[in-house]
């Protein structure tokens, strides 16, 4: 008896817990967003390519998901719509663009390349918020 009623409330513990995660927007702490705040302006800073830039920028989008609990990679997160992002659709955009960097041999216009940037930077700054 006392087996069972141990095993019921562990799996009402374990319920209680992920509802509560999954359930709030998570918020980072002052300290975490300076330090991401610092490493969006060395991205942005570097003498690096733009290429290498939006894939630091993904990898930035990424890092600050998985403080926030996702601990899965990017694409499992973007599966999930996790509630602290604003546009989903302008992540999966943006998150498919440095996937063609890295992966394709398609040449994208410098110009689109800034204005991606550009759009990851204000996503970034938003999710800090």
């Amino acid at each position: 008896m006392i087996y069972i009623f141990g095993i019921l409330l562990f799996l009402v513990l374990i319920i209680l817990f992920f509802s509560y995660k999954l359930s709030k927007n998570k918020k980072l702490d002052l300290a975490k967003k300076e330090e991401i705040l610092l490493r969006l302006n060395n991205i942005i800073k570097s003498r690096n390519s733009i290429k290498e830039k939006i894939i630091d920028l993904d990898k930035l989008y990424h890092f600050i998901l998985k403080i926030l609990w996702y601990k899965w990679s990017f694409w499992e997160i973007l599966k999930q719509n996790p509630k602290e992002i604003f546009d989903i659709n302008k992540i999966w955009e943006l998150h498919k663009i440095r996937n063609k960097l890295v992966h394709d041999f398609d040449l994208i216009w410098e110009s689109t390349l800034l204005k991606k940037q550009k759009e990851y930077e204000t996503e970034i700054k938003r999710i800090l918020k």
